[in-house]
């Protein structure tokens, strides 16, 4: 078997040695070369390319992709929050940094400043912030560490993209499917799904995710309920520490 390889190894070593002795030889190595040195460096480039993008395929209508979600998942960037909720609109206007995040709500042209560390919220009242109930609605379904496993649980219905080189991705997933995630259980209603919308903008960066989630809203409050939450994302490490104020 060794003996084989050696011949082998020994009759190509030969012909190339053959080839180097004429120009069209000499040709056909070039050739040779550089079409192994391309290919490597091509697959090379899609392999990295590949590893910085998340990459969802839908199985039902081929719709392939490719966005990041790194400068969200590190959790340090500038945001807008948009709340309404039955036609009530409530704006969060700050930066987050690991797992703190200061800002100001605006609620009916109301400014109030805000801090929120690990769980708990602090709104300041006067010169002090004081301890109070949880400012974001549907915080949970929102949170960075959840955005991935959410839409994987989605449906994506379509892509759209821009002349200006951002694109749109839209989403829907059921209640059924929202709530097994969130609290771990196995309900089983018909429902009309929720939206979700995300935006990329020309490095395939998510700078803007939209979620219509009237349909579980309705169902965690028995009753109908109409609410959007849209969440614009900007300065992507670039926020510096952000110091926990005191409290009463």
């Amino acid at each position: 078997m060794k003996e084989e390889k050696k011949k082998k190894k020994s009759y190509y070593i030969e012909n190339i040695k053959k080839l180097c002795k004429s120009k069209r030889g000499k040709a056909i190595l070039f050739f040779v070369f550089y079409f192994i040195f391309f290919f490597v460096l091509i697959s090379l480039i899609r392999s990295n390319y590949n590893s910085n993008s998340s990459k969802i395929m839908n199985n039902d209508n081929n719709i392939e992709t490719e966005y990041k979600l790194n400068g969200i998942a590190n959790g340090n960037y500038h945001f807008i929050r948009e709340e309404v909720i039955n036609g009530m609109t409530t704006v969060f206007t700050g930066d987050k940094e690991n797992n703190k995040v200061e800002g100001i709500m605006t609620t009916n042209n109301t400014f109030s400043n805000y801090f929120i560390y690990d769980n708990i919220n602090l709104i300041k009242i006067t010169d002090k912030y004081e301890v109070t109930s949880e400012l974001y609605h549907f915080n949970t379904i929102t949170a960075d560490n959840k955005i991935e496993e959410i839409l994987r649980k989605s449906t994506l219905l379509s892509k759209t993209e821009y002349e200006t080189g951002t694109t749109s991705y839209n989403y829907q997933i059921t209640t059924n499917t929202l709530d097994q995630i969130i609290n771990n259980t196995n309900i089983d209603i018909a429902d009309i799904p929720n939206n979700i919308t995300l935006e990329t903008n020309e490095e395939e960066e998510v700078v803007k995710i939209i979620y219509d989630l009237s349909s579980y809203a309705t169902y965690i409050n028995q009753t109908p309920i109409t609410t959007t939450t849209t969440i614009t994302y900007s300065n992507f490490g670039e926020i510096g520490e952000l110091k926990i104020p005191e409290s009463s």
